[in-house]
């Protein structure tokens, strides 16, 4: 319950800092385009602004009472959230929450008016200081987390830029105002991109002009530096897997060639080399499972195998105690199309589990298929009871993965039981007299 609470908050935070991007980046966007045509704010506009105060002022309220998704793991863990926020973001979010642009929309002071602007466009900060927390909470790479970030920014500062090409060189801001935005745009487009045509330059007679140019050519420069090395990351991180395994199936093919093995056993493990990406991408359970804390291990093991276990007649009123230790003694194991994993007449000491893939039964000369076992299904339980002759034949159909388990973890398991150990004793003795029977 308290699991599911804190869960609950978390979510809500969540979702509630994409409300104040959102919010935040209307006002980036329309308080500098506003500054510079210089309109006073009505109908739809005035009524925006006034939402988004309401909001960051109830935004303030939230992160008093609310702590962020990260507070318990950051080292500030032992002090309440509104100390922590009064200390962090409490007055960066008062001051971006009074409306300034409707409070000194008339004011003819464009130095004034440009601060009280930026003041209003702080929040931004704000936003940047989310990029940590989504990048746990949206299961991307974080490579391409932060590049959308960039261009989220990127963008913006576009429009501020375009805002402050207006400002320099428009005289008269009124006439044509959405052309002569979208013409600062574009002028902004080809200086940031370094593409720069040349069909608007800046005055040569203005200095403002060609240092605000300057200014613009030199954050493009910037931007292309990061946006290719971003990328570069990016595709090293992707990669990077993908070559651990070519490596490793390159060392396996150079093997079998030095040992001159058959061409059809070469192609054999290089269709169960390719089964493995396409399906795991190269990682092998069990070794992800050792690296895992014995909390994740159990929590990991008991999402991918307890629905199996549940399905299995006699483990069906076993204790959630001794389901968990079966489940850590479950292996996983892979077969080809065509292989064996039972033959008639063979000493079992294993059953399995089929997790992905189907089997088949099959009589004593292998020309026969009694029943078809499927993904969920199981096999093999009477060796563990028993520990008898194979009475058929287990073939796997196509690529199978199982889980095994074998008679001398379960005996060693079930002695601590002694209710469920005479429980199975009793069954070992049903299935014998029955054989016997038969």
């Amino acid at each position: 319950m308290v699991r599911t609470e804190h869960q609950n908050k978390d979510n809500f935070i969540f979702y509630w800092d994409i409300w104040i991007a959102l919010l935040a980046t209307y006002l980036a966007i329309e308080v500098p385009y506003g500054l510079i045509v210089h309109y006073r704010p009505a109908g739809l506009i005035l009524f925006l602004n006034l939402f988004v105060t309401c909001v960051f002022v109830a935004d303030i309220f939230v992160r008093f009472k609310q702590p962020s998704p990260h507070h318990a793991h950051s080292p500030h863990a032992n002090r309440s959230p509104a100390d922590v926020y009064l200390k962090s973001w409490f007055t960066l979010d008062v001051v971006s929450a009074i409306p300034f642009e409707l409070l000194f929309w008339n004011n003819t002071n464009f130095a004034l008016s440009l601060i009280l602007c930026l003041l209003r466009v702080l929040k931004m900060f704000r936003v940047a200081s989310f990029q940590s927390t989504w990048e746990h909470r949206i299961t991307i790479n974080h490579a391409v987390m932060r590049l959308l970030f960039f261009f989220y920014f990127l963008g913006l500062f576009m429009h501020w830029i375009a805002c402050g090409w207006i400002r320099i060189r428009m005289e008269d801001t009124n006439v044509h105002m959405l052309h002569t935005y979208i013409l600062a745009l574009y002028w902004c487009t080809t200086t940031v991109t370094t593409i720069g045509y040349g069909d608007i330059t800046p005055d040569k007679n203005k200095s403002i002009e060609v240092i605000y140019t300057i200014f613009a050519q030199l954050t493009g420069a910037g931007a292309f530096g990061y946006i290719i090395g971003n990328i570069a990351t990016l595709l090293t991180n992707i990669d990077i897997v993908k070559t651990r395994h070519r490596e490793r199936v390159d060392r396996v093919d150079n093997y079998m060639k030095s040992k001159k093995m058959p061409k059809r056993l070469q192609e054999r493990v290089h269709h169960y080399y390719n089964y493995m990406w396409h399906t795991r991408k190269g990682y092998d359970d069990a070794e992800i499972l050792a690296e895992l804390p014995e909390s994740f291990r159990y929590e990991f093991t008991l999402f991918l195998n307890k629905s199996i276990i549940e399905k299995v007649p006699m483990f069906k009123d076993a204790e959630p105690s001794l389901l968990k230790e079966i489940l850590y003694c479950l292996k996983p194991c892979l077969y080809a199309p065509g292989d064996a994993i039972c033959s008639f007449g063979d000493i079992g000491d294993e059953m399995y589990f089929i997790n992905k893939g189907a089997v088949e039964v099959l009589s004593k000369d292998g020309h026969h298929v009694y029943a078809t076992i499927k993904e969920g299904g199981f096999f093999g339980e009477i060796a563990l009871l028993l520990k008898q002759p194979r009475n058929a034949t287990i073939r796997a159909v196509g690529y199978c993965d199982l889980y095994s388990l074998n008679k001398a973890s379960f005996d060693r398991v079930i002695s601590d039981y002694p209710g469920f150990e005479k429980h199975i004793q009793e069954m070992a003795k049903e299935r014998m007299e029955k054989q016997q029977n038969n």
